[in-house]
Parts: structure tokens; C-alpha cells; sequence
């Protein structure tokens, strides 16, 4: 007999999905740990009078409330740059109403600004990484998650179940796949006996766009699950994944976004870019230095490597980087390539080698962590380069690109993106070439944000680098 845990138990009292307990849980958790630890940082220098602050608590539990309202309980987990931007506007509109009653109360000015605004502030990091650690711990779990039968309809079935089982903590748990038959007759057959056998599962459609079957199949399945997703398939390449449902009377459209032709967004992404820079200035300044003496005492060149990149729409651009090769790199490259046939192909395939002979000892500690990019931020100061974007590339590189080659060129490079994130060398190039698309096709602000602060972890545990 299976063990039944705490949470599942609670679940079943309350009719509320374990997976949504949780989230709720750990939002509160951050809340109200969040607040608490700032009022005791500023207790201790002395002035605060607990009492005053003892109806904060209480509007803090609002948050659950203001949440599900802003989707974040929702049985399919919201895309990280999404669900960052609603949990800053629910930190935001909690704190706005305690600061609200403040000023009607006209009892502000024997509150401490350090603890209502140090809060907010620092809830703004720790609501996020609270439902990491929720999701890194509990997603794996048998429980978590909601059913989904899927109905492959264009024998694109079998990469979205493995996707969705490399990624539980989207909320969806794949336990059967069918081919979805052509008669009606055999559809219905199926429906009726997968319902029955997963009661409580969500239903996967995947559907050609274009194709015209005899039966409406989303109505008919409709009749036999309680929730059923329609995933499109649009064929042709097709990776655009911003697709917003509209409401056009008789029929649904599908609004395509691309926020990269905005010059609003465009103009605060600059900002932003230059803000980071200005405040960032103070600590990679010195450390700038002081990695330039280090690898000036190592060996014999140049601090600094300047190399030709493509840029925004298409033009040439020169980044700088620390130097973390051997003078003589190019002749170096070249005996040990003639040498070796297996390193040939490695080089020829992704134009890396992972135990490069032409990195210094410093050069590759700088590698592993990232530092070696550091110079970048020059570029980016310059407007050549953005702090996200896709990785620059070189010219013998834009065939591999193909047709998203043209999407490249729409945006600034930069000097950490999606691929950097998300396994950087440890995938194929084709891969990169993927996440670069995506990213482009789904820019907003709140996706460079998430992507700066997966940045961290990253640099400092040197994923994916070599």
C-alpha cells in the first residue's frame, strides 16, 4: 500500500491540487519570511515598535488570493518570464495596499521606510527562488502534476511526451499516448474507453493546421475529458510559440506578437542594459583589473582579444574578450588539427575543441566561469551589443543558422542568452540554434530579467562551459 503524504491528504480535504498547495505554501513562505527577516534586521538597530506592524501579516496572507488571480495556480505552469512578471506585479499590488492604508491612515511617518520597501524589494527575489525550490524538490514526485492522455494526430506526439517528462515541473504528467484514428466512429471508440480508464486526465490534441477532418475533434473529446488542450501544429519550421487566443465572434484567432519591432520595449531594453552596466561598474571595475595583471603574469600578449563578429542587422562588429589563448593560437590550431583526425571532425562540426591545447592555465579558469566575456561589457555600453541575446557569431557560422539566420539579425547579440542557460556546450548546435529562435520570437524585458538571474547560478557553478 502506498504511502499517502501530508500534502496529498490535504488535497483531498480541500478539493485543491497538491501541486497548487504547494506553490501557495511557498508563496506564503517567502511573504511573510521575507518581511520578517527584514523587520528583525532592522529591529536590531533599535526604534521599532512590533505593535504597529501587527496588521501587515494579515494583508500579506492576501497574496494566495491576488495570485490565483494573475494565473499563477494555474494547472500548466506559466513560462518563467511570464510567471516573474505576475509575481512582481503581486508583490507589487500587496505592498501598494499596505502603503495605501498607511497614507489614509496618515500614520506613515512612524512606519519605517526601510522595512515596507526593503520587503517588496526583497520579496521580489525570493518569491521566484521559493517556487524553484518547490518545483526542484516536489516536481519529480508521482503526484505532482495533472494527468495528460495524448491524441497524436501528426506524429509529432512522441517529442512533446518526452519533452514534458524531461520538464515535470510545466505541470502536465504524460501517462499514455494513441494515434488518433481518421473515422469518427473509431475517435469516439477511442475517447470512451481512454476517459474511462484515466478519469481524471487532461487530453492532448495535436492537430495539422489546415487539415479539415470529417469530425470536429476537439468538440468530440470535449464530451468525454473535462479540460482538453489543442496544441497546433503548424508545420514548415514553424517555432513561433507567443500566440495569444482572441475572441473574434465566431471564431478563435491566434495573435502573433513580436515585441523586438517594438521601439517602447526596444528603448527600455537599451535602459536597462545601461542601468545594469552603471551599477555593476563599482565591483567588475576592479575585478577588471585586477584579472588583467593576472593574466598579464601568466603569459606573454595582450590583456585584452578583439575578434569579428555579426551583428545587428547583419553589420560587422568587433567584441572585446580577455585573452585566454596562447599567443600563437591560429599555428597552433592548425599543427594540432593536422594531427589529429577525430579532432578535425570536432572542430569541423562545431568549430570547439573541448580539450583545447591553445587555452593558458588562467584562460581556462576564466572560461569555466565566464569571465573571460567580461571585456563585453564595453560592447554593450557602445550599443553594439545587448547583456541577453544571442551569442555573436562569426561569419562562417550564418549558414548553420539557415532561414533563422534573418531572426538573428533582428537583435543586438549579447553576452548571455537562452543557450547560455540552458546548457550552453553540453547541447548540439542545432539546439543553440533553436534557443536562439525562441528567444527572438518570444523577447519581452521579463525574459532577459529571468535570464540574468539563471545567469548566476550558471557562471558560478561553470555549467555546460569548457
Amino acid at each position: 500500500m502506498t504511502k499517502t503524504s501530508f500534502w496529498e491528504q490535504l488535497s483531498t480535504l480541500t478539493g485543491i491540487s497538491t501541486q497548487k498547495l504547494l506553490l501557495c505554501f511557498f508563496d506564503l513562505l517567502a511573504l511573510l519570511g521575507t518581511a520578517l527577516l527584514v523587520f528583525f534586521v532592522r529591529a536590531a538597530f533599535g526604534g521599532l515598535d512590533p505593535v504597529l506592524y501587527h496588521w501587515v501579516v494579515p494583508m500579506l496572507f492576501l497574496g494566495p488570493f491576488f495570485g490565483a488571480g494573475l494565473g499563477l495556480y494555474q494547472t500548466i505552469s506559466p513560462a518563467p518570464h511570464r510567471e516573474l512578471k505576475a509575481l512582481f506585479q503581486l508583490v507589487s499590488l500587496l505592498y501598494a495596499i499596505i502603503l495605501a492604508v498607511l497614507f489614509l491612515s496618515k500614520m506613515g511617518d512612524a512606519y519605517s521606510r526601510i522595512v515596507i520597501m526593503g520587503s517588496w524589494a526583497a520579496t521580489l527575489f525570493t518569491m521566484p527562488l521559493a517556487r524553484y525550490l518547490c518545483r526542484r524538490i516536489y516536481s519529480r514526485k508521482r503526484w505532482w502534476g495533472k494527468p495528460l492522455v495524448i491524441f497524436d494526430h501528426c506524429r509529432e506526439g512522441r517529442e512533446l511526451w518526452r519533452y514534458l517528462k524531461r520538464h515535470p515541473e510545466r505541470g502536465l504528467n504524460p501517462t499514455a499516448i494513441y494515434d488518433l484514428p481518421d473515422t469518427p466512429d473509431e475517435m469516439r471508440l477511442l475517447f470512451i474507453s481512454v476517459s474511462a480508464r484515466y478519469p481524471k486526465a487532461m487530453a492532448l490534441l495535436l492537430q495539422k493546421v489546415g487539415q479539415a477532418p470529417d469530425t470536429d475533434v476537439t468538440t468530440e473529446a470535449c464530451r468525454y475529458f473535462s479540460n482538453t488542450l489543442v496544441v497546433p501544429a503548424f508545420g514548415g519550421g514553424f517555432r513561433v510559440h507567443w500566440l495569444t487566443p482572441r475572441d473574434l465572434g465566431s471564431a478563435v484567432g491566434l495573435l502573433v506578437r513580436q515585441n523586438l519591432r517594438d521601439k517602447r520595449r526596444l528603448f527600455v531594453k537599451r535602459c536597462l542594459d545601461l542601468f545594469l552596466c552603471l551599477m555593476g561598474a563599482v565591483i567588475l571595475l576592479p575585478l577588471g583589473a585586477a584579472l588583467a595583471l593576472i593574466i598579464k603574469a601568466d603569459s606573454p600578449g595582450p590583456v585584452f582579444y578583439r575578434q569579428k563578429r555579426v551583428g545587428q542587422h547583419g553589420r560587422e562588429i568587433r567584441i572585446f574578450k580577455f585573452r585566454t589563448m596562447v599567443q600563437n593560437a591560429d599555428s597552433v590550431l592548425k599543427e594540432v588539427l593536422a594531427r589529429d583526425a577525430s579532432l578535425r571532425q570536432e572542430w569541423a562540426c562545431d568549430r570547439k575543441l573541448k580539450c583545447d591545447p591553445r587555452i593558458t592555465r588562467v584562460g581556462r579558469l576564466l572560461r569555466k566561469l565566464s569571465l573571460d566575456e567580461l571585456p563585453q561589457l564595453i560592447n554593450v555600453v557602445m550599443g553594439d551589443m545587448s547583456l541577453v541575446g544571442p551569442r555573436p557569431i562569426v561569419h562562417s557560422e550564418e549558414k548553420k543558422y539557415g532561414a533563422v539566420f534573418e531572426e538573428y539579425c533582428m537583435v543586438k547579440p549579447g553576452i548571455t542568452g537562452l543557450w547560455q542557460v540552458s546548457g550552453r556546450n553540453n547541447t548540439t548546435y542545432q539546439e543553440r540554434v533553436n534557443f536562439d529562435q525562441y528567444y527572438i520570437n518570444n523577447w519581452s524585458v521579463w525574459m532577459d530579467l529571468w535570464i540574468l538571474g539563471k545567469t548566476v547560478p550558471v557562471v558560478i557553478l561553470g555549467y555546460g562551459a569548457y
